[in-house]
């Protein structure tokens, strides 16, 4: 068998250069050719109404909408949170159930706490006298 002869089936050993070369050359016009296409539709068909877009009021986003002042806002929920923890009412006059300030409410509880009798530390089976 000669040396440059090839078995059935098999590649060449060499790169087809050329054919490589070729396929590059034509992707590269298509893509300038595209650029150029591109260039020429954005700048005849948008350009135009380029100042047009520019000066047309910007559309109101649909709800919700982010808050102008949110400081303010804040600062006015707080008050009326405060507000409502820091006043006297009946909440229902005739099962005598009233809303107190939370600072007299905690004042009430800390009362009551100190008159319950404490509990002894020592264990009931300790004091017995019981031995295990």
């Amino acid at each position: 068998m000669a040396e440059h002869e090839r078995p059935f089936g098999h590649e060449p050993p060499a790169i087809a250069t050329r054919r490589v070369l070729a396929t590059g050359g034509v992707l590269a016009l298509i893509v300038i050719g595209v650029v150029i296409v591109l260039h020429f539709a954005l700048r005849n068909a948008v350009m135009p109404y380029h100042a047009q877009v520019i000066v047309r009021p910007a559309p109101i986003p649909p709800p919700p909408r982010l808050q102008p002042s949110p400081e303010e806002d804040l600062a006015r929920f707080r008050g009326e949170k405060q507000a409502l923890l820091s006043y006297y009412a009946w909440t229902d006059a005739v099962h005598h159930y009233a809303h107190i300030p939370l600072s007299r409410a905690m004042e009430i509880y800390a009362q009551q706490r100190a008159a319950q009798p404490k509990a002894s530390s020592v264990p009931a089976a300790a004091s017995s006298g019981a031995q295990p």
